[in-house]
């Protein structure tokens, strides 16, 4: 009878470690990363306070996205189930304190990333300890609809620097910017004919090509230089650019942009 029981305990660790090594297969080979993905949980928080947002370039190996107030870009390393990020630059808007602690819990759960995994429409990260420190879902077409224009279009455009700010953005027809992190955001009511002429701009772009545009001029690597950046969600799915140098865009957004700028320097 005792024999009969050891047996029947080895049977059972032997099915045990069969199902393990499965699972470590499973972990080991993970489809890659690739398009636009929502962030819905930072650790075990899923109630998150803003629309957080992360795309991968597989043929460049490069991220890029927003914190729900910053925009931020990068490199990232992945293989098999391993997955770790490069430094992060990101540009530097003034947010509200709660957007501010989810800004700080996002980028720092990237830097600890080493792993993750996909199970049906989730994305898991890990860190060394194996531990769940972001949860992703694909973006679909109805996830950003709360931050789509009338015409389809939510803009921001950003210019920092160590010693200046401006924050421009487009929708609901209408343009608002803050030029400094210490004054009051001003609105204002476009006309018809800046409307129509903003419109026609964004409707030219490419969209997706705007995450892989290469910057004519590389000042804005270097400290205290003012860095720029364009993202535009159009239909739910967002597009940000490499950071490139305030002053010089690429030519592909640069009528845009020139747009953007004009009614703010009039006031």
């Amino acid at each position: 009878m005792i024999m009969k029981y050891i047996g029947l305990i080895f049977i059972s660790l032997y099915m045990l470690s069969c199902g393990n090594a499965r699972d470590a297969a499973a972990m080991n080979k993970q489809k890659p990363l690739l398009g636009d993905y929502i962030i819905t949980a930072v650790g075990v928080n899923s109630s998150l306070s803003e629309a957080v947002t992360i795309t991968f370039d597989k043929e460049k190996n490069t991220i890029s996205g927003s914190t729900g107030c910053n925009l931020f870009n990068g490199n990232y390393a992945s293989g098999d189930s391993k997955l770790e990020f490069g430094p992060l630059a990101t540009t530097r808007k003034m947010c509200h304190p709660e957007s501010n602690t989810l800004e700080q819990h996002v980028l720092k759960a990237l830097q600890d990333t080493k792993n993750y995994s996909i199970t049906d429409d989730k994305i898991h990260f890990y860190d060394e300890a194996h531990f769940t420190i972001l949860t992703l879902e694909k973006s679909d077409m109805t996830s950003a609809k709360a931050t789509d224009t009338q015409n389809g279009y939510h803009v921001e455009y950003s210019e920092i620097s160590r010693g200046s700010f401006m924050m421009i953005t487009y929708e609901n027809n209408k343009l608002s910017f803050q030029k400094d992190r210490n004054i009051k955001t001003q609105t204002i009511d476009l006309s018809n004919t800046e409307l129509a002429s903003l419109d026609k701009k964004l409707e030219a772009l490419d969209l997706k090509a705007l995450t892989t545009l290469e910057p004519p001029s590389t000042a804005h690597q270097y400290d205290g230089a003012r860095i720029a950046a364009l993202k535009v969600t159009k239909n739910g799915l967002t597009y940000t650019t490499p950071s490139f140098d305030a002053g010089n865009p690429p030519k592909a957004i640069e009528a845009l942009i020139l747009e953007l700028m004009a009614p703010t320097e009039k006031l």
